[in-house]
C-alpha cells in the first residue's frame, strides 16, 4: 500500500500544474482509488485548517455581544430614537438587537460547520463535476473512461492546498478556482486525448452549467418572493 507521502506527492500536481502526474495518472491501474484518497486528503487538512482558523479568529475577534450593547446603548440616546419612541411609545430596539445577536451567533459558528464537512463538500464537487466533465468531454471526441476522468481531474484538487493559509485569521485564498480549473483542463486533456480548445470546453461547460442553473433558481426564487408579496396586499 502506498505511503502517506505518495498520495501528499501525487495531490500537489494540480498545485504545480505538473502535466506528467496527470499522465501517469491516466494510466494509473487504481487512478479512481488514488483521486478519492487525494481529494479525501486535501479534504481532511484544508478541513483541519478550518476549524484552527475559525477558532483563532473568534479568539481574536472582540465580544460582539459586547459590542452590539454599545451600540444599543449609543442607539438610546440618539435624538431621532427619542423622538420615535415619543411618538410611537411601543419602539423597543430589544427585538432588533435580539435578531442581531442570534445572527452573529450562527455566523460564529459556521465557518466552523463548514470546516468540519470540507472533506464531504470536496468529494461530493469533485464526483459532480467530473460526471458533467466526463460527457463533455466523449462528447467532444475524448477516449478515456469515466475512472480515467475521475483520477485526473481528482489532481486538480490540489489547487486547494491555497486554502490552509485560511489557518491565519482572516486570510483570503485568491486564484484557487482559476488554478483549479487549470488543473482541471490539464486533466481532462490528459485523460481523453483531446486537443486544446476541445479540452477546454469541456472544462467550463460543468462551471457555465452550473452558473445558468444558479441564475435561473435565483430568477425563480425572486419571482416567488414577488409573488407572495403582491399576494399578501
Amino acid at each position: 500500500m502506498e505511503s502517506f507521502s505518495y498520495f501528499l506527492r501525487l495531490s500537489t500536481a494540480g498545485l504545480l500544474l505538473d502535466v506528467e502526474s496527470f499522465r501517469m495518472q491516466r494510466d494509473n491501474p487504481r487512478t479512481l482509488r488514488d483521486g478519492f484518497v487525494v481529494v479525501l486528503l486535501i479534504g481532511v487538512l484544508v478541513g483541519a485548517a478550518g476549524i484552527i482558523g475559525n477558532l483563532l479568529s473568534m479568539l481574536a475577534m472582540p465580544d460582539p455581544q459586547a459590542f452590539l450593547d454599545v451600540i444599543k446603548s449609543h442607539l438610546e440616546r440618539a435624538a431621532f430614537v427619542t423622538e420615535l419612541q415619543r411618538a410611537n411609545p411601543g419602539f423597543n430596539l430589544d427585538p432588533v438587537f435580539d435578531q442581531l445577536t442570534r445572527l452573529i451567533n450562527v455566523l460564529r459558528w459556521s465557518g466552523l460547520i463548514g470546516a468540519v464537512i470540507t472533506p464531504v463538500v470536496y468529494l461530493i464537487s469533485w464526483l459532480v463535476y467530473s460526471a458533467v466533465a466526463h460527457v463533455a468531454a466523449r462528447m467532444l471526441g475524448g477516449e478515456g473512461s469515466f475512472a480515467q476522468t475521475l483520477g485526473c481531474t481528482a489532481l486538480a484538487s490540489g489547487a486547494n492546498w491555497l486554502a490552509v493559509v485560511q489557518i491565519v485569521p482572516f486570510a483570503q485564498v485568491a486564484g484557487t478556482t482559476i488554478l483549479g480549473l487549470i488543473g482541471c483542463y490539464l486533466g481532462l486533456r490528459a485523460a481523453h486525448h483531446l486537443p486544446a480548445w476541445r479540452a477546454f470546453w469541456a472544462t467550463l461547460i460543468g462551471p457555465i452549467f452550473l452558473g445558468l442553473l444558479l441564475i435561473v433558481l435565483g430568477c425563480g426564487a425572486l419571482a416567488v418572493l414577488i409573488a407572495v408579496g403582491q399576494g399578501g396586499r
